[in-house]
């Protein structure tokens, strides 16, 4: 916890997040047996250089929910490009979804060397230069 509230206070409006859609939306979306191959952010969690996103999709003929972890050539750079996708459950309806958003990210952050403030890689070139 200690480590969220320093990174919040540390990158003010850098450390930013969304529910878009509200868990009781989710589990219908999650009942439905109709659907598309259209995938929808249903929450973000950017810290810093690094975003990651808890993502509903259709897959094997229903809706699941995933994260991917986005990360930014620079603090500047107003594109974001997937760097993982997360084989982890997405606990959508936790008490506080972003404390458990802020854990996994963390984890992710950890395992793959990321930094929530240093680029870490080779400038990524993409359709903006």
């Amino acid at each position: 916890m200690w480590k969220q509230k320093r990174l919040k206070k540390q990158l003010g409006s850098k450390y930013f997040f969304e529910q878009r859609i509200s868990a009781a939306v989710v589990k219908n979306m999650l009942a439905m047996v109709n659907g598309s191959n259209h995938f929808l952010t249903v929450a973000s969690l950017t810290v810093g250089i690094v975003k990651l996103e808890a993502i509903l999709y259709w897959y094997n003929g229903k809706y699941s929910l995933g994260y991917d972890v986005m990360v930014r050539d620079s603090p500047e750079c107003p594109e974001w490009s997937c760097y993982e996708s997360l084989q982890e459950e997405v606990r959508y309806n936790a008490w506080n979804l972003e404390r458990e958003m802020f854990l996994v990210l963390d984890r992710a952050v950890t395992r793959l060397g990321l930094s929530y403030t240093e680029y870490v890689f080779p400038k990524l070139y993409g359709a903006s230069s």
